[in-house]
């Protein structure tokens, strides 16, 4: 990024990986944890049933931001703690996300307990959803996929994409580049958030810990070559 003038967008990534790392610290250590049971044929104890169900995933829980607003004591802060708080939903609770659940026919079932702790340490327990007729588990990957993928993780990675379009802006051909740079932003966002939404839905179901983390991995791999792949085919720099 910074090799292509996009220091603004480096800075950025570098800021969430910093702000993201003890979550991530977290999912490296059950990895490990996982992979050492399977080699040691032993049961690994996860927090749920994975290939059963799948927990909403958080854009603050488990961060940096998630310690520190824990520590926030004012009355007025707490407030504002709970207004963003509560604006940290997935797109399977938004609603794109509720028609798409309706257009392909999943329903919430019963609520069942896991050891997944919410902002303020209490346990938030797993939705079952409820699929019919599903065609190589499509239905339930992508059910999973949206419950996987935070809104504000989403809105976090379009404003990376927002000096590039600032950059176009500043080129005197009547918005031309402008429309190509907000095509091929549109396309990096949407290649990452659907590689790594689906490839982790589908490790995390087959191979718990580790094939989640791996598979959000190769995710965003695919994501990227494929964003970048279009882009070279229909858009000329």
């Amino acid at each position: 990024m910074i090799r292509q003038g996009d220091g603004l967008a480096a800075a950025g990534l570098a800021a969430l990986t910093v702000v993201s790392l003890p979550e991530d610290c977290r999912d490296v250590r059950d990895a490990c944890k996982h992979s050492s049971c399977l080699i040691r044929r032993k049961k690994f104890k996860a927090p749920y049933d994975f290939a059963k169900y799948q927990h909403d995933f958080s854009f603050f829980r488990g961060t940096l931001l998630h310690e520190g607003m824990k520590r926030i004591k004012s009355e007025r802060g707490k407030r504002i703690v709970d207004k963003i708080y509560s604006a940290d939903k997935t797109v399977y609770n938004t609603r794109f996300g509720k028609w798409l659940k309706k257009l392909l026919g999943i329903k919430d079932g019963k609520f069942v307990q896991s050891h997944i702790k919410n902002l303020y340490g209490k346990e938030v327990p797993v939705q079952e959803m409820i699929i019919k007729k599903d065609f190589l588990g499509l239905k339930d990957l992508t059910g999973r996929a949206m419950k996987r993928t935070s809104v504000l993780g989403v809105a976090f990675m379009g404003a990376l994409e927002v000096p590039r379009l600032i950059k176009s802006l500043r080129k005197d051909d009547n918005g031309k580049s402008f429309g190509i740079q907000t095509a091929k932003s549109t396309l990096n966002v949407l290649g990452i958030t659907v590689g790594m939404g689906y490839l982790g839905a589908l490790g995390g179901k087959k191979f718990g810990a580790l094939g989640s983390l791996l598979g959000m991995g190769l995710g965003v791999l695919c994501g990227v070559s494929s964003a970048k792949c279009i882009q070279k085919k229909f858009f000329k720099d």
